[in-house]
């Protein structure tokens, strides 16, 4: 398999650009689509090992376009948004990794990667598994994910009550990406966390560049 350099970012920055109503106090057992708001008119800005990284989302005819950008980094995906769930399309991705080295790819599905059930519940769990097309390699993919429950983070954009999530990203050649994730209800990701183990050469050479963990922090929330 030919090793997607960032692919862990796919679990990152997904879900930035859902939408939902929020649920009535009786109904606070369960975690509805509110947690991963779109909102236009706002630009999330984080704190990441990438530098500043700003996501921004907008509609594209059926699709819930995700744009996240850095100095060296981008990311851009096509997600459709369903009763059962959110999925993943298409992502685009680029990273200068060191001088003039830089990695760029576009990934398809043969079916569409299940990022999320709807609805979420505290101790859910969820999989998906299928082929990864990118640059003319067919990769096998596995993802695995859980609900952890709630707790307070506290970050520079304010102390929020937030959603724990924990996934798991498997490739073919021994790539596996651990992901802790915090969600806000009506703001969406204010946290996570990436450990990158296995993956051979290019797991090393993660380690190498500074890769071998990868945090996001919400920093400030810009109007546009």
């Amino acid at each position: 398999m030919k090793s997607n350099f960032i692919y862990i970012i796919l679990l990152i920055l997904l879900i930035a650009a859902l939408s939902g109503a929020s649920l009535n106090e009786e109904k606070t057992d369960l975690i509805s689509i509110s947690y991963f708001p779109v909102n236009q008119d706002a630009e999330l800005v984080y704190e990441s090992s990438f530098g500043e990284t700003v996501t921004k989302y907008f509609q594209d005819g059926e699709f819930t376009i995700s744009s996240s950008e850095a100095d060296d980094f981008k990311y851009r995906q096509a997600l459709i948004i369903e009763e059962d769930g959110v999925y993943v399309i298409e992502t685009y991705q680029f990273v200068k990794i060191f001088l003039f080295i830089n990695k760029e790819a576009t990934s398809s599905y043969g079916k569409p990667l299940l990022r999320f059930p709807l609805p979420l519940l505290p101790e859910k769990s969820w999989e998906w598994e299928g082929d990864e097309y990118s640059d003319g390699d067919t990769n096998t993919v596995k993802v695995t994910g859980k609900v952890i429950g709630k707790e307070i983070v506290e970050t520079d954009a304010g102390r929020f009550e937030a959603v724990k999530l924990e996934s798991l990203v498997e490739g073919s050649s021994d790539l596996k990406n651990r992901v802790t994730e915090w969600y806000a209800e009506g703001i969406g990701l204010i946290k996570a966390k990436v450990i990158i183990e296995g993956g051979g050469v290019m797991g090393f050479a993660r380690d190498i560049l500074g890769y071998g963990t990868i945090e996001f922090e919400l920093k400030e929330i810009r109007n546009q």
